[in-house]
């Protein structure tokens, strides 16, 4: 039976997901044991085997197997017996003791389909496709699985295994009630007080040390009780968690963290309707109308980026690559981004097509982002997604029925994605300028000046202009090629494709970030000069591990890199 299990894998014919548990499951099967199936339990399914004994003979010896015969029912235990001592004077006994729990869990998908009765259930759903469950119980229960269904049917109970991680606490403790640390579901999704979480210590079987011991862990990692995060938040981390490979580190503001993210999707969706507004009616697909600006392009283009890496990270149940991917798009692309360029168009009435085109594609991020989203996050993708009208001829009553979205492949767009994301590096230098010198964005746009070094570069900043802008919290953007900034400006340098300034004037205490730079670029030049020293050693070549020497080259061009820009800055 063990043989043939291994021929399973080996053959490919049985695929254990993650791969890497192939071995361990090579380690038990090709050097088995022999099974021991009975156990002294109360309840369980009683072992078919009955000890005969015969009218006018001495009682038999329980420990002879010749004196037991085994049977589906009595009736064909003792049909056996007469056969066997040829006589139909005798008693049988059924073995009071019960089948190991894993032998009956074992048979669980035949039984369950009606097996041994050829049923039109175990036609039509054994062998299944897919079973999830624990790594732990690989041997235990899934190996006994497939063992059983072969010997019994000739064929596999299932054909592929997805083995999910264990859960442990954030310190990578395995749970204890001793020290304090189990984390119950349902406290996650509801919330519990600390104090709640003393008293629930006290129902179990704990001594009144372990009972201190386990709340002093509680203090320590839930201070102030644990959030209420709801289900989707806590159904979003578990599977956004299945990268860190066998072992679950469960932090409690991880799932704050997607707790946080739902409200935003909640307060992006609210926004988003009033935007599209309660008359709106969706176009019959999610075609381009032409209508559409640059930055709806480019997020219908990350959407279906976003669709096409989830369907794959899917196929290959890699759910990390796919909560990733759908999280990103919706907080970093659609929130952060989308949503804030679009501003200037929704508020403007005098371009009314320019505003049908953002309607349109908000309601196409909306409806397919909800469905990508879904299957981690059901609840709060139903009830949102209920709010949103249908497009002509769907009937779909439920989320939870409708198609999982697979991109509209005219939505994708290399050139514009580039495009983008080289502005949003350009973006990001000014923000950093901002952060640098106190120039909080809520109270003072400023004016922008770009120097760029070639008309191509020159003209996507062109195209780009209201978008730059916006995001860059300017009032105001001068694009120069070439040129030589006014003095009094603050620098960056996001490329060696341009330069960014901000004019301080009136902003800043101009001696006073003289000051500070000074003092910031003294302690790069230290950094540098360490990293200078290390690389002088005549040992570090030979000693210091290639990746290590890559990434303190790399450490050293960015200190550098930093150098020049403050440079720039004290110039100005």
């Amino acid at each position: 039976m063990a043989e043939a299990a291994v021929k399973a894998v080996k053959n490919k014919e049985l695929e254990l997901i993650p791969d890497n548990h192939n071995q361990t499951w090579f380690h038990w099967l090709e050097d088995i044991k022999d099974w021991c199936i009975s156990r002294q339990l109360w309840w369980g399914h009683r072992i078919p085997a009955y000890l005969v004994k015969v009218h006018g003979k001495p009682d038999p010896d329980p420990k002879e197997d010749s004196n037991w015969v085994s049977g589906r029912n009595l009736e064909e235990a003792t049909e056996k017996a007469k056969k066997k001592f040829g006589t139909d004077k005798l008693t049988l006994e059924q073995d009071e003791d019960v089948l190991d729990t894993w032998f009956s869990s074992g048979l669980f998908p035949l039984s369950v389909n009606g097996w041994p009765d050829d049923t039109e259930d175990f036609k039509k759903y054994y062998p299944t496709d897919l079973l999830e469950t624990g790594h732990d119980i690989l041997f235990f229960w899934v190996a006994r699985m497939v063992m059983l269904g072969l010997h019994l049917t000739g064929k596999l109970p299932f054909k592929k295994v997805y083995l999910h991680a264990m859960v442990r606490d954030a310190h990578g403790r395995k749970m204890s009630k001793s020290l304090g640390n189990v984390i119950d579901p349902l406290h996650v999704i509801e919330g519990i007080t600390l104090e709640d979480l003393h008293n629930n210590l006290l129902g179990g079987n704990l001594d009144p040390a372990e009972i201190e011991r386990a709340k002093k862990g509680q203090r320590s990692d839930f201070p102030k009780g644990i959030s209420e995060c709801g289900t989707d938040a806590l159904r979003f981390a578990l599977c956004n968690y299945t990268s860190h490979g066998r072992d679950i580190n469960l932090d409690i503001n991880r799932v704050i963290g997607y707790r946080n993210f739902c409200n935003k999707l909640w307060n992006a969706t609210k926004l988003s309707l009033s935007v599209i507004g309660s008359n709106f009616v969706p176009k019959s697909s999610s075609d381009y109308t032409g209508k559409e600006s640059l930055i709806d392009k480019w997020i219908l283009s990350r959407l279906y980026q976003a669709s096409i890496v989830a369907n794959k990270s899917l196929e290959l149940y890699d759910f990390a690559e796919c909560t990733t991917t759908i999280y990103n798009f919706w907080l970093y692309e659609f929130c952060d981004v989308y949503l804030e360029a679009i501003k200037p168009v929704i508020h403007d009435s005098s371009n009314p097509s320019a505003i049908e085109a953002v309607k349109d594609t908000l309601y196409t991020c909306l409806d397919e982002g909800f469905r990508l989203l879904h299957p981690f996050m059901p609840f709060l993708t139903e009830e949102l997604w209920q709010r949103l009208p249908r497009r002509p001829g769907c009937t779909i009553k439920s989320i939870c029925v409708s198609e999982y979205p697979t991109g509209n492949r005219s939505h994708h767009d290399g050139n514009i994605e580039d495009e983008i994301k080289f502005l949003q590096q350009t973006i990001h230098a000014v923000r950093s300028l901002r952060a640098d010198y106190g120039v909080k964005q809520q109270k003072h746009k400023t004016k922008l000046i770009i120097n760029v070094h070639d008309d191509k570069v020159k003209s996507i900043f062109e195209k780009y202009t209201v978008f730059v802008t916006v995001l860059s919290y300017s009032e105001d953007l001068k694009i120069t090629k070439n040129e030589t900034p006014p003095v009094g400006c603050a620098a960056n340098v996001p490329s060696e494709l341009c330069e960014v300034y901000i004019p301080l004037k009136g902003l800043v205490d101009v001696e006073a970030e003289i000051k500070k730079l000074e003092s910031k670029k003294q302690a790069l030049q230290n950094q540098i000069q360490g990293l200078k020293n290390k690389f002088q050693n005549p040992n570090y070549q030979s000693k210091v591990p290639q990746n290590v020497q890559q990434q303190e080259k790399q450490k050293m061009e960015s200190l550098e890199n930093e150098v020049k820009n403050i440079e720039a800055a004290l110039l100005n």
